[in-house]
């Protein structure tokens, strides 16, 4: 059955992921005693320009792989968020000796695989192209050529992956989450939006590349079909040309840790569930004497499907699909981190689970049945690990940056059977915190604030923050007193021109372009009354689908798919609202229900939340600006084979067209997919002919 219309085109054209179901975790044999291990042979040698490397040699196959890492401290990019990103990116398109075009041609020539990110590289091939691939690598490692048109198209992706990561709770709860661990002014805290995004050149991309690319904090890993000795010549001949150059270090201060539990909000009013996360930070160096302690901790606690997070919140209690923990170990700061997504209902119920959890891992010593489930997991893992031959080379270069024991890695089977349940209760107190952390939740503040109060032991003051990073003041967005929402909606109205004017348009046609992962596509809708509409995706010309409504029948049509239906009746009144572009005059009508449900913040401007409510159920939340009356979002709930997909329009740039106001940019992210439509022409009164819609 049909659901949307405009939305059911724009559906089709995006692609919904469906992330991976998490494999099972079975309980394994008991673990044996502990042998030392044979990590497998690797030869070293460093370049005269400082480039370390290591050699793994391993004849199997005949293909050979070259990963670079560039080991420097993190950059605070402040205003210009994202440069470091775009510059990564940046590497890879073009040199001074071929243009991109000619550069992915020859990479796909030889059958290659070459990336680069703002970090280092990766590249593959047959071992027989390992000379046109250093060719290659080593061209674009020393002649990049940056240009506006490149990083244009880079800035532009950048921005759509933004506007799906806006409207992700999960993406969301993840950047707040960093926001309050560490502060705006910490690498690891700072956001980047499209207005960070804007601010960066060509010139500190260039600036990025001179500091940074530096061999003598590189560390190379050769894998493969190879001898140290032909590496060495290999190499000396290409990465030897480059040259070496200081890196300043720089030193962050850590950032202030919660003193006691703090509540943190996001609002998302659209939301039926509450993306939540448990965190606090974790001081613990890579390779440190808890690291393997704290790891067989988390797997007892939240590692699984067999944890006890997972148990506990999933199989006993039905919050949610899945509730998981992990402690990272960093340089300058870890973090400790629970999280899951419960239903609104259960969200403060989700969070006296976890706590139970938190506090039982670090009260009660776990049982020795866990323990040992837990040793033979990740003695299990740490073995198939090496089967990779890459992995050995891995551990190579951790030994080097981190300063770790020489048999830091043989022994690591060995540290893992020396744990006992004493040392997992003793790590859980270290580097789990209850009464310290952030109990962060993305999600509807009118369903779930007052049920996180108790949790707060700030006098129960709950702290929010919108999806821009920002501190809200919640107190603040009150809804003035007799303000409903048929008053919003009127305003709105006015605010794009009045009833008047609007009803002066007797026949509407607006065509709008996007490009969706390079296909260039085209809207179109044509509009005649209230009762006649015509709404297609084109591309080069083809119409991809159509939706056709004419008084009280309707078709969609899709020629590639062969698709030619009817929409059923009582499906006609949702899909004239979605075809109308001024559906609010329609709602008494159409018994359209509406309610103001609060004052939210919609990317940094203060917005109206009215809900609106068809006959048959199905709702939606729009958003209009307190300021200028402009409808600025849309908020939609879509059913798909996968299941319930959020779909979010924005609407902007608004201008004037024969006395009524369009909006010129409209963005629909539905699932993993951004699209952003830019109006190109917008006619009026050209008096259409019925035939236009003719079923």
């Amino acid at each position: 059955m049909i659901k949307k219309l405009y939305s059911t085109a724009l559906l089709a054209l995006a692609l919904v992921s469906v992330m991976p179901a998490q494999a099972q975790q079975t309980t394994p044999p008991a673990p044996g005693p502990a042998p030392k291990i044979e990590l497998g042979e690797y030869k070293h040698f460093t370049l005269k320009n400082g480039l370390k490397v290591y050699v793994v040699e391993n004849h199997k196959l005949p293909v050979v792989s070259l990963s670079l890492v560039l080991d420097r401290d993190p950059v605070l990019e402040g205003d210009k968020a994202g440069y470091v990103q775009a510059a990564g990116q940046m590497m890879r398109t073009g040199t001074a000796n071929r243009t991109k075009d000619q550069f992915d041609e020859q990479v796909d020539f030889i059958g290659a695989d070459l990336s680069f990110s703002a970090t280092g590289f990766s590249a593959s091939s047959l071992k027989k192209h390992l000379p046109t691939l250093l060719d290659l690598t080593t061209d674009a490692l020393l002649n990049p050529k940056f240009t506006q048109e490149e990083l244009d198209k880079i800035k532009k992706q950048m921005k759509a992956n933004l506007a799906q990561a806006k409207d992700n709770p999960d993406a969301i709860a993840g950047r707040t989450r960093n926001l309050v661990l560490y502060g705006k002014d910490h690498p690891y805290g700072e956001l980047m939006t499209e207005e960070t995004v804007d601010n960066f050149t060509l010139e500190d991309i260039q600036n990025y590349y001179n500091t940074y690319y530096k061999p003598n904090i590189g560390y190379l890993a050769v894998v493969g079909d190879v001898t140290e000795k032909e590496m060495k010549k290999l190499l000396k001949k290409s990465f030897g040309k480059w040259k070496k150059g200081d890196v300043q270090e720089v030193k962050y201060e850590l950032p202030q840790q919660p003193e006691q539990t703090q509540v943190v909000i996001v609002d998302r009013p659209s939301s039926v569930q509450s993306s939540l996360i448990l965190t606090n930070p974790v001081d613990m160096k890579p390779g440190a004497e808890d690291a393997v302690a704290a790891s067989l901790m988390n797997n007892i606690l939240g590692g699984g499907m067999d944890a006890r997070l997972f148990q506990n919140l999933r199989e006993t209690h039905g919050y949610t699909y899945g509730a998981y923990s992990s402690i990272n170990s960093d340089e300058i700061l870890g973090r400790f981190n629970a999280n899951a997504n419960v239903r609104n209902a259960v969200t403060d119920s989700a969070v006296v689970e976890f706590m139970t959890e938190l506090n039982k891992i670090r009260t009660e010593r776990v049982s020795e049945e866990e323990l040992q489930d837990a040793k033979a997991y990740m003695m299990g893992s740490f073995g198939r690990g090496l089967e990779n031959p890459a992995t050995v080379a891995v551990y190579a270069i951790n030994t080097a940056r981190y300063g770790l024991p020489a048999d830091y890695y043989p022994n690591y089977l060995k540290k893992v059977e020396a744990v006992t349940a004493e040392d997992v209760q003793r790590v859980a107190q270290k580097y789990i915190n209850p009464g310290k952390m952030y109990v962060l939740a993305v999600g509807n503040a009118s369903e779930i604030s007052d049920k996180l109060k108790k949790f707060d032991k700030d006098d129960s003051q709950i702290t929010y923050y919108n999806t821009m990073g920002e501190k809200v003041d919640r107190a603040a967005m009150g809804v003035p007193a007799g303000l409903t929402a048929e008053k919003v909606i009127n305003d709105y109205i006015q605010a794009i021109g009045g009833k008047a004017n609007i009803e002066k348009l007797k026949d509407i046609s607006v065509t709008s372009s996007a490009t969706i992962q390079g296909m260039k596509l085209v809207f179109t809708q044509q509009q005649k009354g209230n009762d006649k509409f015509l709404v297609q995706v084109l591309m080069n010309n083809s119409p991809m689908q159509r939706v056709i409504i004419n008084g009280d029948k309707g078709k969609l049509e899709a020629p590639m798919q062969g698709v030619n239906q009817e929409i059923p009746k009582e499906q006609l009144a949702t899909q004239k609202l979605e075809a109308n572009l001024f559906p609010a005059l329609l709602y008494e009508k159409l018994g359209i229900e509406t309610k103001l449900t609060g004052v939210e913040d919609v990317d940094g401007t203060q917005a109206y939340a009215v809900e609106v409510k068809q006959p048959n159920g199905q709702k939606a939340t729009h958003y209009f600006a307190k300021d200028t009356g402009l409808r600025l979002k849309e908020v939609n709930s879509l059913e798909t084979p996968q299941g319930a997909i959020t779909q979010t329009k924005t609407y902007s740039n608004y201008k004037e067209v024969n006395g009524v106001k369009f909006p010129h940019v409209v963005e629909t992210v539905v699932g993993p997919q951004s699209i952003k439509a830019e109006v190109k022409t917008i006619e009026v009164n050209k008096n259409l002919s019925d035939d236009t819609f003719k079923l």
